[in-house]
């Protein structure tokens, strides 16, 4: 039956040397059937033969323990378990892990450095069929996470190719690098459930010359040692790039007097979401909706925006004063880091997504729009558009609030301790 098959696939011919042990024409390209072929308009009925086991997972911990703030964490995270022989996924993040480990291990050991906060690293367990050692963790240790979290690096695939470094990020952390999105590795649970600052470390290839989502050996058997020495980083460089730079962000963040968040850019990226959503939504809100009632929210999200801006410029003041204050107002360093590491947190509302668990974020949740605005609103509002419904307009105003509320409550975390 292959051979039929095989003869009857549509593309071009491939070269001699790709040929397998049938005795057909390997064509690449199509895909499907040639247009003239028997098979083109049929379906074909494959039965899966798989076994159902109850398989212990376990999630590996290890911990420095702080010398100043250990009650503050700093998480480290790489998942270990892999389809087939996993030699980039994800076992190129988890050599990068294990080498810093190594090094910091070892400066600890002899005495010469300890962090001001705690460093904890996570190697998780059973991150492919669903995030569960990461997220089950999030949930067993979930009061203690949400009160003393500073950030959360994860390093999944460190090197996809050796073209670029790439970064995706909170707006927090964009003095380091880009933008968060999504939820495809162990920082979904982090971040969207716990509202704890992430970001996600790799180095990949050229996205301008191909349209391949990820690399080709991606979840296959033939993602080898070998695959990743001959084709993927050969001499290993790329992963020594990723090991210095995502050992400097974990130092940075683990030992800086103020925690190096960058609260401006958060304003500014929010207040261009804000400026997304006018744009596209303002008009037809009017239309269907109170007036007074979404020109309000809009009014709110543009002061918080303007608070947010300016408790950075007085934080980014704070900052020269630093050194002074380590010795003469500690607790006023204390005070201003946990203002900067709960921002993120005042972004979180249980019931903003109660069809999505775990999505909590309102600024970084999934979203199917394909605009670059708060995603509850715009999918609320690509759905009343096309429902015409009178609930799905009012469910588009919530969310318009729901925003609303959130960026007000996020700036008053940065004003001034009553």
């Amino acid at each position: 039956m292959p051979c039929i098959y095989g003869s009857e696939l549509g593309g071009e011919p491939s070269p001699e040397s790709w040929h397998g042990g049938f005795n057909c024409t390997y064509n690449v390209g199509g895909p499907g059937f040639r247009a003239s072929s028997i098979f083109n308009n049929s379906d074909v009925k494959m039965d899966i033969y798989n076994k159902e086991e109850l398989k212990n997972s376990s999630n590996v911990m290890g911990v420095i323990r702080g010398s100043v703030e250990p009650d503050r964490y700093v998480i480290y995270g790489n998942h270990r378990d892999s389809w087939v022989h996993g030699a980039i996924d994800p076992s190129s993040g988890t050599a990068v892990m294990l080498e810093i480990t190594r090094v910091l291990g070892k400066m600890v050991k002899e005495g010469k450095w300890r962090p001001r906060r705690s460093i904890i690293f996570g190697s998780w367990g059973a991150e492919e069929f669903g995030l569960i050692g990461s997220a089950e963790y999030t949930e067993e240790y979930y009061t203690k996470l949400f009160e003393r979290s500073v950030a959360y690096i994860n390093v999944d695939i460190s090197v996809f190719g050796r073209y670029a470094f790439h970064c995706i990020s909170q707006f927090l952390l964009q003095n380091f690098v880009g933008h968060l999105t999504g939820a495809g590795s162990d920082y979904a649970a982090f971040i969207h459930f716990l509202g704890i600052t992430s970001m996600d470390i790799s180095y990949t290839y050229d996205r301008s010359k191909t349209k391949a989502r990820i690399y080709p050996a991606y979840h296959t058997a033939y993602d080898t040692f070998d695959y990743a020495s001959k084709f993927i980083d050969p001499g290993f460089t790329s992963h020594q790039t990723v090991a210095r730079t995502a050992g400097n962000v974990l130092l940075r963040l683990a030992d800086s007097l103020l925690l190096p968040f960058n609260c401006s850019d958060y304003a500014e990226s929010l207040e261009q979401y804000l400026q997304v959503a006018l744009d596209n939504f303002q008009e037809e809100l009017s239309k269907h909706g109170q007036k007074v009632g979404h020109t309000f929210s809009f009014n709110v999200c543009c002061w918080a925006f303007f608070t947010i801006m300016f408790m950075s410029l007085y934080i980014c003041h704070t900052c020269l004063k630093s050194f002074s204050l380590s010795f003469n107002r500690p607790y006023k360093i204390r005070r201003i880091n946990d203002q900067l590491m709960l921002l993120d947190r005042a972004f979180l509302d249980p019931m903003a997504f109660p069809d999505k668990y775990a999505y909590r974020h309102v600024i970084w949740a999934s979203r199917s729009s394909g605009l670059a605005t708060f995603p509850g609103l715009a999918d609320a509002f690509e759905g009343a558009k096309n429902s015409g419904l009178k609930q799905d307009w009012s469910k588009a105003h919530k969310h318009l609030s729901i925003v609303a509320q959130a960026i007000a409550g996020a700036a008053s975390t940065l004003e001034e301790v009553i």
